[in-house]
C-alpha cells in the first residue's frame, strides 16, 4: 500500500490517498466439451466466507503474458488444461485504489490432466457446474464475486456477437 498526498483537480485542496500496486490478475472461464463450467469454491479472508469462483490469480513475472498466467492458474488450481484460450476482455478491477488490470479468458474444451497443485494459502474445492445453471446461481446470489460476474457477462456478450 502506498500513501501519498494529491491535489484535487476540482477544489485544488490536498488530500491523502491510499493506493495498492499489484501485478496484473487473470481469470479463466473453463468450459468442458459437455458444457460444464469448471469452478472453484475458495475461502476468502475479506468476506470470511467460501466463494464460488472461476480459477485465476496473479500474473507472475515468469509467466510472461496474461494468457500464460491464465494457463498456469487454470492448471494449478483445477488440474484442467485447454487447447486454446480466447481473450474475453480486460478491466481495471477497482481504479479508486488499485493500479492493476485483470484479463479474462475463455478456455473451451477444458479437460482434466492432473490433480491441482495449490499454494500453501489456498483452500480450494474444484467443482463442475452445467453452464445452463450459471444464470440461476447468479440470480440467487450463489455467485457473487464481482470479477466472476464480469467474466460471465463478457462471455455472454461474446456469445451474442458470434451468433
Amino acid at each position: 500500500m502506498e500513501k501519498k498526498l494529491v491535489r484535487s483537480p476540482r477544489t485544488n485542496k490536498e488530500m491523502e490517498v491510499h493506493t495498492f500496486h499489484s501485478s496484473p490478475w487473470t481469470m479463466v472461464l473453463p468450459i468442458t466439451a459437455e458444457q460444464e463450467v469448471v469452478m472453484i469454491r475458495q475461502y476468502r479472508h475479506g468476506t470470511e466466507a467460501v466463494s464460488l469462483e472461476l480459477p485465476g490469480g496473479l500474473v507472475e513475472s515468469e509467466d510472461g503474458t496474461p494468457d500464460d498466467g491464465a494457463r498456469r492458474e487454470l492448471l494449478e488450481e483445477t488440474g484442467y488444461h485447454s487447447p486454446s484460450l480466447l481473450k474475453l476482455g480486460e478491466c481495471y478491477p477497482q481504479p479508486a485504489i488499485l493500479s492493476n488490470k485483470c484479463y479474462f479468458f475463455l478456455a473451451e474444451h477444458a479437460v482434466k490432466v492432473r490433480k491441482p497443485v495449490l499454494d500453501d494459502g489456498e483452500d480450494i474445492q474444484v467443482i463442475k457446474m452445467p453452464l445452463m445453471e450459471i444464470m440461476s446461481k447468479i440470480r440467487h446470489s450463489e455467485i457473487d464475486n464481482g470479477m466472476v460476474l464480469l467474466a460471465f457477462s463478457l462471455f455472454w456478450m461474446k456469445q451474442k456477437r458470434l451468433s
